[in-house]
């Protein structure tokens, strides 16, 4: 609990100003001989092609050494400087973990972590602290901005009160939960890897200003992979300044619609999924199972709410070859029945999608049909029908319910519950602090040449396998077809290997 408190709090209030090394000093100068290659330099040296690109922006020209015969001398930072070292300026308020008192632990999730705490006290006479992993072959440098929101309060407590939950604004919270969950993953990885992190937190304050100002005293363009800014306005105002082209710019939790154009001045992926993207997968699976590829043509019922152009545009934009086969209902009241008769309610035949969110709208239209219907419907819904707790499951499967998702419905992970709480004292109840697990986790194998982001991975039952989009963003489309079966969701195995 000591160690989870100190990482979870401690960079809440101290939000470093963390120096790389780039002084000359740093490095040491590679000679290049006939016969050095960027593959040579690997071996001898362990560091990358991209981090030689890095050191050495002349490079960026050679596809090969041998291409640059100009090119007499390159830097590579020196291993002994392979080091995790935060150094803060000295008016930051530190939390002294030593102050720490015995806890009781309660189940409950990151978000009332403080809960458990007896009393926190604060230590004001530190100004410096240094975080040591052992000496790796390289570094990664890796950005995280987020809006813990730190300026909200001159201190997270007094030596004389409890926390509670509501000392902490919802941006907070969020924020905490996902940095704790990357920090996990950067825990486990360094854990089994000739690596280290040079790892740098800032606080965005929900403000451009502020992403300004670290901009300004910080070489951002220096980074490998930037986690955030989380909301969408800040993100792309970043992704306008940074400028390497190598870098991972990450957008960790937007899942609506893009509309920004990125430029190539950094390699932009977005996280989590859109539920738009599902809808058009879905249309499409719809078009090529029941119309192109049969000799029958059956009817499909599209349940909208009502003004939901949005959706229907999608739709159409698969199934208008059809159109004389497609019914559209558009529900403006709060349920079906106050809307449409038993009578026609029963003319519903054939196929039923039903593109909402809506629990109480999807529930509803589900529940109807159930009672007024035999089991010959195939229904086609969101991934997050596995969320209504009133349908029984029972039902769903006699209705013959599919849904698209890049998740493992019901994915049992016990052991990275067990090894987070060895590492936190804490459950991770928090699907944030999962979300932070599964970035960094991800997105460090990727830089690293581990994984190819065009070839499927699974991280905690969820599958990743990023496309280009036509903005110019990576973003994940791993989408499962799953199926309810009488007593479990089973994959469609023949739509996924189609796919």
């Amino acid at each position: 609990m000591r160690l989870f408190i100190y990482y979870f709090l401690f960079f809440l209030i101290l939000f470093p100003l963390i120096v790389l090394p780039q002084s000359q000093s740093d490095y040491l100068v590679h000679n290049i001989s006939v016969g050095d290659s960027f593959h040579s330099l690997k071996l001898k040296y362990g560091v990358s092609k991209r981090k030689l690109i890095k050191w050495n922006p002349e490079l960026k020209k050679c596809k090969f050494l041998s291409d640059c015969p100009h090119i007499k001398k390159i830097l590579i930072l020196k291993s002994k400087k392979n080091q995790f070292e935060n150094i803060y300026i000295e008016d930051t308020t530190f939390i002294d973990s030593t102050y720490i008192e015995n806890l009781d632990i309660k189940d409950g999730s990151i978000e009332n972590v403080n809960d458990l705490l007896d009393t926190l006290f604060i230590d004001v006479n530190l100004n410096e602290d240094t975080i040591n992993f052992n000496p790796r072959d390289s570094i990664v440098n890796i950005a995280i901005l987020l809006p813990f929101l730190s300026n909200t309060k001159d201190s997270i407590i007094s030596s004389k009160k409890e926390t509670s939950p509501s000392h902490f604004l919802k941006q907070s919270r969020i924020s905490l939960e996902f940095y704790s969950g990357l920090l996990f993953s950067f825990y486990e990885f360094l854990s089994d890897s000739t690596l280290s992190i040079n790892l740098n937190i800032f606080d965005t304050h929900q403000s451009i200003d502020s992403i300004k100002n670290i901009i300004i005293n910080n070489n951002l363009d220096s980074m490998d992979i930037i986690f955030g800014p989380l909301y969408q306005k800040k993100f792309d105002y970043l992704s306008r300044k940074i400028d390497n082209p190598n870098a991972f710019l990450i957008s960790p939790l937007q899942n609506n619609s893009i509309e920004t154009k990125y430029e190539e001045n950094c390699k932009v992926y977005y996280f989590e999924s859109n539920s738009s993207n599902k809808v058009s997968n879905m249309s499409k699976y719809i078009y090529d199972t029941y119309i192109n590829n049969n000799s029958f043509l059956d009817t499909v019922f599209v349940f909208l709410k009502k003004d939901d152009e949005k959706q229907k545009k999608i739709i159409n934009n698969y199934l208008k070859e059809w159109d004389n086969n497609i019914i559209y209902h558009e529900i403006e009241k709060s349920t079906i029945s106050e809307q449409m008769t038993d009578e026609e309610i029963n003319k519903v035949t054939d196929i039923v999608f039903i593109p909402s969110d809506d629990p109480v709208f999807v529930s509803d239209i589900i529940s109807r049909l159930h009672a007024l219907k035999d089991s010959s419907l195939t229904i086609f819904c969101t991934d997050n029908i596995t969320e209504f707790n009133l349908i029984p499951h029972k039902e769903l499967f006699e209705l013959n319910v599919h849904f698209l998702s890049e998740h493992e419905p019901f994915y049992e992970n016990e052991n990275y519950i067990n090894s987070f709480y060895n590492y936190f004292s804490i459950n991770p109840q928090s699907k944030y602090v999962t979300q932070g697990y599964k970035c960094g986790n991800y997105f460090l194998n990727l830089f690293l040449e581990n994984i190819n982001s065009s070839s499927e991975e699974n991280i905690l039952g969820t599958y990743f396998k990023f496309y280009l989009q036509k903005n110019n963003f990576f973003r994940n489309e791993a989408f499962k077809l799953w199926r309810y079966n009488e007593y479990e969701i089973k994959e469609v195995i023949q739509f996924n290997e189609s796919q």
